[in-house]
């Protein structure tokens, strides 16, 4: 690598802040969605390309999360450069997060087969916790009374909000890619006396995520794929491989959770093309880990748009390095 975009990666990965423990919401069609966790992955397939994810998670389980995400980037050619925006909303029982993120990234050439992208991002993350929702040991519920018996518990809806501001890298070559992100992610801290009131504290993650094209014979190609997610308290790390006939059609399997802290399901996707920019993706998760007996897995629906030619004028890259299949 040359040296003068070394100390440009080391400065850049030393402002990535310290971290703490919070999850980022859960995708397991990732590998058809890399920008959801990079901000630097944004413009690097060289043409638009929007995102539409609906997860619900935990089927049966009262309270379990539901995500909604919405996500569209494309390159600016002209500046080396690629900008995105995405807007992801996330219920989970009383509490829900909506944000709205911007990102920017700056690509260069490290060798004649590998492109970097450094990205940043930053937007605003609304919280809302809604207290009926909510009940206390010594609460009293029955009607017409309603009271937590807690001054430190909301008995309505509260909110509060915050910016936010994340850093990706993201390296591409013909064979394989990989991506290296830091995702803030927003705490709720309950002043005790306040009587619900909040401030919000931001919390860090780390994702690494890395795939590899491998084709078999002229109709099928494989890709293997993994992300990591920690905050160097707790790791969780998920395989996927997926197989891809005739460039219009896929399936794969994955396998998130490799401790007993971390262990979590195994995943079953499918996915076929609907016209030459529609592909539309279906993923199961079969649960395994200890709320197995109190759910009937997760399910996840990807609808994705590629508008699968350059857009925009000025200088177009010298080769175009996305692999991709769709």
């Amino acid at each position: 690598m040359n040296m003068k975009y070394f100390g440009v990666l080391w400065l850049f990965l030393a402002c990535l802040g310290a971290l703490h423990a919070q999850q980022v919401p859960q995708y397991s069609l990732y590998t058809l969605n890399p920008y959801v966790y990079n901000p630097a992955y944004a413009g690097m397939e060289n043409t638009l390309v929007m995102t539409g994810v609906y997860r619900q998670q935990w089927t049966g389980l009262q309270g379990a999360p539901v995500t909604q995400h919405v996500n569209a980037h494309l390159p600016v050619y002209a500046i080396s450069s690629g900008v995105g925006l995405r807007l992801e909303n996330d219920a989970i029982g009383a509490h829900k997060t909506t944000q709205a993120i911007l990102s920017y990234n700056y690509q260069v050439n490290l060798s004649s087969n590998t492109l970097l992208s450094m990205g940043l991002s930053g937007g605003w993350l609304q919280y809302s916790l809604d207290g009926a929702k909510l009940r206390a040991p010594e609460g009293t519920y029955a009607e017409p009374s309603f009271s937590h018996n807690e001054t430190i518990l909301p008995e309505g809806r509260v909110q509060a909000g915050a910016p936010v501001f994340e850093a990706g890298l993201f390296f591409q070559n013909k064979k394989w890619e990989l991506g290296l992100s830091a995702q803030p992610v927003f705490a709720t801290k309950v002043k005790p006396g306040s009587n619900g009131n909040f401030v919000l504290s931001p919390v860090q993650h780390y994702l690494i995520y890395g795939a590899y094209y491998l084709p078999i014979g002229d109709n099928l190609k494989l890709k293997p794929s993994g992300l990591v997610k920690t905050d160097f308290k707790e790791t969780q790390i998920e395989i996927s491989a997926m197989g891809v006939w005739r460039e219009n059609t896929f399936a794969g399997v994955s396998y998130r959770g490799f401790t007993a802290s971390s262990k979590d399901a195994a995943v079953l996707f499918l996915g076929f093309k609907m016209n030459e920019k529609t592909t539309l993706g279906y993923g199961f998760d079969l649960p395994l880990s200890a709320l197995s007996v109190a759910n009937r897995g997760s399910h996840e629906l990807l609808i994705r748009y590629s508008l699968n030619k350059p857009i925009g004028v000025g200088k177009l890259p010298p080769v175009i390095y996305n692999p991709r299949f769709f």
